[in-house]
C-alpha cells in the first residue's frame, strides 16, 4: 500500500518535470568564486556567468 503511494508520488513529480515545471537549484563554479574574490568589482561578472542550473527532481540542466 505505502509502496504504491510512494511510486504514485514520484510519478507525479516526474510529470511536473515533463511539463516544464522544474525545481531549479543554482550552483556556482569554482572559477567564478575565485575571480569574484580576487578581482572584486569585475569578478562578480564572472561569478554570475559561471552558474549551473539543474533540476533537483530529475537532474536535467535548465
Amino acid at each position: 500500500m505505502e509502496a504504491s503511494m510512494g511510486k504514485q508520488y514520484q510519478d507525479n513529480l516526474m510529470a511536473m518535470c515533463a511539463a516544464g515545471n522544474h525545481d531549479v537549484s543554482k550552483k556556482h563554479g569554482v572559477c567564478g568564486i575565485i575571480c569574484a574574490v580576487l578581482l572584486f568589482p569585475c569578478g562578480l561578472i564572472c561569478l554570475f556567468t559561471d552558474v549551473e542550473k539543474r533540476c533537483v527532481r530529475c537532474g536535467a540542466r535548465v
